[in-house]
């Protein structure tokens, strides 16, 4: 399950970017509204499409070589609806070198079938008046306002995206904004931004796990855990988990009175609730309370053909969860699934594109480089290289601002490394390791990508082959 405050953190995505769209609150532009057309006049030129910029959604700063920065990236091309789509690209420095930002690996269900994770290739949508669609079902309104910050102070600027007297929760952290200097450039803009979500969708980790004994369908969930009446009796062998109270956020003790609820089934449709005192080290369960009783339905997921086991009815005692449990059959387990419900997200500051470059000068490092559209070649690849070493790279990341990042292994001299660059817009690949002087170069096309690697310290060279996932 995604915490509220997680969901604040990356969900609130939402109505992104979209400089013409979005980026000046709701669907329109900077510019006031045209006046109507006079009888007889043509009518007036479609305005040019705004350049590709983005919106810094978070900047966690500890120095010039080290940050991590996520950041809202669109080419801010729109349908005929008044639809774009934006991109949440996350990357990172360590000690000066890049580093893998690691995103959440749930997979969620829509009417076209389980997406893979979310990631820097995952197209997102804002549309008209601030309506959004992000990570495959969460959907949702936003509201916002854009301010022009041209001529104020860099230091200024940076203060009002950090106030917690107005913000829930701060854009930027770690920057002490009385140490910036200079001032903001034209073009330099803030957003005031929260939104609120109507829809969520289901989804599932594998790292949550899936239900033990023996369980391959829901049907031999329901058999296989029959109602427990006695609250002194329950245990981990005879119910299943429905979560905790507090999701991931803890109690702020070890052991957390009455937090983990625990279930069993009758074939009827009803579920037996327990809530039981957690050792959230050991994973222990005790002192376990019965709870009203509650409903249970197996139907479809969204993609029409996915076995999901709902809740209804269930009692006041666990509404503090941000979720509702969802139980998913799907390769031969059952995984424990999850719904978030439906939340308002935490009021924000961010800057544009041109305000965080402002900052970014400020502290004196180099800011994201974009292109005009998204990568083409965005995705996951798989690859595998030869000669002179051999090895592989299990997941090359191709974010949409076309940034290249992943971890590589080598089976002959042995060990990981990471490499990192770029592509261009013909699919031209060059990327090098961030722990030696080993560089691959070559072409990735639609599906697959081949070329050539070296190492000139070590006078090794080879060739390489990718697949995307």
């Amino acid at each position: 399950m995604i915490s509220a405050s997680t969901r604040a953190l990356w969900a609130s995505v939402l109505a992104v970017s979209l400089s013409a769209l979005a980026a000046c609150g709701g669907g329109g532009s900077d510019d006031a509204p045209a006046p109507a057309p006079v009888a007889g006049t043509p009518p007036a030129p479609t305005p040019a499409a705004a350049p590709a910029s983005y919106w810094a959604r978070a900047f966690t700063y500890t120095s010039v070589g080290t940050y991590v920065l996520r950041y809202y990236y669109s080419d801010n091309v729109v349908d005929s609806t008044g639809r774009g789509t934006y991109y949440d690209v996350r990357e990172a420095l360590s000690a000066g070198k890049p580093a893998v930002v690691v995103y959440d690996t749930v997979q969620f269900v829509t009417a076209e079938g389980w997406h893979t994770p979310l990631d820097g290739a995952t197209p997102n949508h804002s549309g008209p008046n601030g309506a959004y669609d992000y990570n495959h079902g969460y959907i949702g309104q936003s509201t916002w306002v854009d301010t022009d910050v041209a001529g104020q102070t860099i230091a200024s600027v940076v203060a009002k995206a950090q106030d917690l007297g107005t913000n829930t929760s701060s854009t930027i952290i770690g920057v002490t904004a009385a140490n910036l200097t200079g001032m903001m450039p034209a073009g330099a803009k803030i957003r005031a931004i929260s939104n609120t979500e109507s829809s969520t969708p289901v989804g599932y980790r594998l790292s949550d796990g899936f239900v033990g004994n023996s369980v391959t369908t829901l049907a031999q969930l329901i058999a296989n855990y029959p109602a427990v009446s006695n609250s002194a009796s329950v245990s981990t062998a005879n119910t299943v988990s429905m979560g905790n109270i507090h999701g991931s956020n803890g109690c702020g003790t070890q052991v957390c009175a009455q937090e983990r609820v625990r279930a069993s089934f009758s074939a009827g449709g009803a579920v037996t609730l327990h809530l039981c005192d957690l050792d959230t080290v050991s994973g222990a369960i005790s002192n376990c309370s019965s709870l009203a009783a509650a409903s249970y339905q197996v139907g479809n997921a969204a993609d029409g053909a996915t076995p999901v086991m709902t809740f209804t009815g269930l009692p006041a005692a666990i509404s503090a969860q941000t979720f509702t449990r969802v139980f998913v059959q799907r390769g031969g387990h059952v995984y424990q699934g999850f719904q978030d419900k439906p939340a308002t997200m935490a009021k924000q500051t961010r800057l544009n594109k041109v305000a965080f470059e402002a900052l970014a000068a400020s502290l004196v490092f180099a800011p994201p480089a974009i292109p005009d559209h998204p990568a083409t070649t965005a995705g996951t690849w798989s690859v595998t290289y030869a000669g002179g070493d051999t090895g592989s790279c299990t997941a090359l990341s191709v974010n949409a601002a076309a940034h290249v990042i992943g971890t590589c292994t080598s089976s002959g001299v042995g060990g990981s490394f990471i490499v990192s660059g770029t592509v261009d817009a013909a699919g031209g690949l060059s990327v090098g390791s961030t722990s030696s002087d080993a560089s691959f170069s070559g072409t990735l096309g639609a599906t697959t990508g081949s070329g050539t690697w070296s190492r000139p310290s070590a006078s090794a060279t080879g060739t390489w082959n990718a697949t995307k996932q």
